[in-house]
């Protein structure tokens, strides 16, 4: 068993809606109340830990990684096996806490978008979010055996990294994206910081 540390390295800004499901139209309506301002109603739908801190579901992740799977294939041209992932690649449960990226504070604005209620439809609603423009996240996780290796984990993130997590936005607008630096698990913070500037997003260790 090997024991990694992942840091996603956001390359675009995260919309940190508490629910990241585009179909989910109504439910992502605002429904800005008499007194209520765009950046209370962006508070009130950020997705959070216990203590009202901003933190990403690790569901979202998986969701990326299963895309990314989608777009990868191995053994001679089979379509890389997410079951088989997930029976391999252990991430810890719950919720992960969202970093500031080097140097930068943790900072959020309001994005307020209007957009179809859905796909032909005339309605219109708005959506509003917190969209943190530089952010990080530190997931220590497990691979059983030696499948699969670095270099492919590196591939299915790399993958995952262009699909993105949080909400959905409109066409021509990348929000979520990011890039994965793979280092072992009893590597610092620090040092995993400092090996992503040094590096760039094709690191490896």
């Amino acid at each position: 068993m090997r024991t990694l540390t992942l840091l996603i390295s956001g390359t675009t800004p995260l919309i940190l809606h508490h629910i990241c499901e585009h179909q989910c139209r109504e439910q992502i309506a605002s429904n800005i109340t008499d007194g209520q301002t765009f950046e209370d109603e962006a508070l009130e739908k950020m997705s959070k830990d216990g203590d009202g801190n901003p933190a990403v579901p690790v569901s979202w992740l998986w969701n990326s990684i299963r895309r990314g799977c989608s777009k990868i294939f191995v053994d001679g041209g089979k379509q890389m096996s997410f079951i088989r992932l997930q029976q391999s690649l252990h991430l810890p449960a719950g919720l992960i806490p969202l970093r500031s990226s080097i140097g930068r504070p943790l900072d959020c604005d309001v994005y307020a978008a209007v957009q179809h209620a859905a796909p032909g439809s005339k309605k219109m609603i708005t959506v509003v979010a917190p969209k943190f423009k530089y952010w990080m996240l530190k997931i220590p996780s497990t691979v059983e055996g030696d499948w699969p290796d670095n270099s492919l984990l590196q591939r299915i993130f790399r993958e995952a990294g262009k699909q993105g997590i949080g909400l959905f936005h409109p066409p021509k607008k990348q929000f979520g994206q990011f890039t994965v630096f793979i280092t072992p698990g009893d590597a610092r913070f620090g040092q995993v910081m400092l090996g992503a500037v040094q590096s760039g997003p094709e690191r490896i260790r």
